[in-house]
């Protein structure tokens, strides 16, 4: 079977189950595991398809904001990779913005190993994490967002202002290969811009996927507004400008 005609039965059965796993695919295709990741590979780099642990999701929502629910289980591996990374640039008693993205909610899971640091968030998931984790969290509230398990709108804004703190930690669904981040929702790009002016220094979370991603509706600043840049593996080569800037 070529690599299209894998492809397209991949798409028919992902279009006629909501979820399948390699193991399930593998053997529908009668391919091996390495070929099924290759294939599973290449067709999220295309925007067909969301990978999750161990299978996929057929993406139903190209050009859209994937629904939070869905992005916690894509790229599990490489979100921690990335949150244990962050750990290396939080001193005990620093305070640290976070915002509601998936990649941040898995560094909000590792932050147990700190020591008196207090977090401010828009996370609706924050208090179940903090609750685990026994850090002390500060939520804004405000308008539930659509798209993410994440506050928005003004009360949001203004609840963030009150608030001053060492670093921002943040995620974005696009970096462009001229640097700009992007997101389609206009009201969370507007609340990270708080978090990153009432923090010192910012960190960006972003998975290498999201390298592939096109620009999204809406530009939040470019990697020359922000400090540190943390992913799952050294991509400093696509940026040469900003290459001391990348934490590998």
């Amino acid at each position: 079977m070529s690599l299209k005609d894998r492809e397209n039965s991949i798409l028919e059965y992902l279009s006629q189950n909501r979820e399948a796993s390699v193991d399930e695919l593998c053997e529908k295709l009668f391919v091996s595991v390495a070929t099924m990741r290759r294939d599973l590979k290449a067709l999220a780099e295309k925007g067909k398809i969301i990978r999750t642990h161990g299978g996929a999701f057929l993406n139903k929502f190209p050009g859209e904001s994937i629904p939070q629910e869905l992005r916690e289980r894509e790229f599990v591996e490489e979100k921690d990779i990335i949150a244990k990374k962050c750990l290396d640039l939080i001193n005990d008693g620093d305070s640290i913005m976070v915002d509601a993205s998936s990649t941040c909610l898995q560094l909000m899971n590792n932050l147990g190993a700190k020591n008196s640091i207090v977090v401010i968030t828009n996370s609706t998931k924050a208090p179940a994490v903090s609750s685990k984790t026994g850090v002390k969290t500060i939520v804004c509230g405000g308008i539930a967002s659509k798209t993410s398990f994440g506050y928005v709108g003004s009360i949001a804004e203004e609840v963030i202002r009150k608030f001053n703190a060492d670093i921002c930690f943040f995620s974005v669904c696009s970096l462009s290969p001229d640097g700009i981040l992007t997101n389609n929702s206009t009201s969370e790009n507007q609340l990270c811009r708080v978090m990153l002016e009432q923090s010192k220094k910012s960190v960006l979370l972003i998975n290498s996927q999201k390298l592939n991603e096109p620009k999204k509706l809406n530009t939040l600043c470019s990697l020359k507004d922000i400090d540190y840049i943390v992913s799952e593996k050294d991509i400093s080569d696509k940026f040469p400008e900003y290459r001391e800037k990348f934490i590998w």
